[in-house]
């Protein structure tokens, strides 16, 4: 989605041993424009963010590559330089509500590198994130309107072969069921299954749109 006034703000570094680069990092980080008080919680928060990911990349990542590299030399294997990417996308922009997901992918050897996403709705009004919980009137059994939904959902990918999903599909949609994990659309609240959770890997990251007509009038937002 188009919000002109969240831009990306690309950050990137890379970690050598010997003149050979060990782990690369790029980050694309949201930014918002202005000087208001929603602006600067928006901005520190992402700021730390990034920092917490260098700083990952720097004390984990990076001792983790140099074992790998010189295991490689010893052994006369190829070595593959580490990388820590993160993009997002903002999916939800009506002032005061905005919405967004950042993805951060995570290669270490092997076949495949590893993706994991985070969700964040922000209130610009008072400058604070939205819990899932937030997003409804006191009360309101939103938790159940949401699992029937995703499983009549994902019965129906399964049953039209589009996914293949794993084993105890409908309790496995009730374990792995995160309220951490939602972010907004034009259309409804988006909740997404990490990796491995109820699908294969090769099916990616699951998500779900439940669409606002389904919550009536127990919604706290107008969307």
């Amino acid at each position: 989605m188009n919000c002109e006034w969240i831009r990306s703000q690309e950050l990137k570094d890379t970690f050598y041993y010997r003149r050979t680069p060990m782990v690369n990092i790029r980050l694309s980080v949201p930014h918002m424009d202005g000087y208001d008080h929603a602006a600067s919680r928006f901005n520190l928060y992402y700021r730390q963010k990034a920092r917490a990911s260098f700083n990952y990349a720097r004390t984990r990542l990076y001792p983790q590559a140099v074992r790998q590299y010189q295991y490689a030399m010893s052994q006369e294997f190829p070595f593959h330089t580490y990388e820590l990417i993160q993009s997002f996308e903002t999916t939800y922009c009506k002032k005061p509500i905005v919405s967004l997901f950042y993805d951060q992918y995570e290669f270490t050897g092997g076949a495949h590198g590893n993706t994991v996403r985070f969700g964040d709705t922000w209130d610009l009004s008072r400058g604070t994130l939205l819990k899932l919980s937030d997003l409804f009137k006191a009360g309101y059994d939103y938790r159940t309107v949401i699992i029937r939904t995703v499983e009549n959902e994902a019965l129906r990918r399964q049953e039209t072969g589009q996914v293949p999903y794993l084993d105890d599909l409908e309790k496995n949609i009730v374990k792995f069921f995160d309220e951490k994990n939602f972010y907004l659309a034009e259309n409804g609240v988006v909740i997404f299954y990490p990796l491995y959770t109820i699908a294969p890997y090769v099916s990616g990251i699951q998500t779900f749109t439940v669409p606002w007509i389904l919550f009536g009038d127990n919604l706290r937002i107008k969307p």
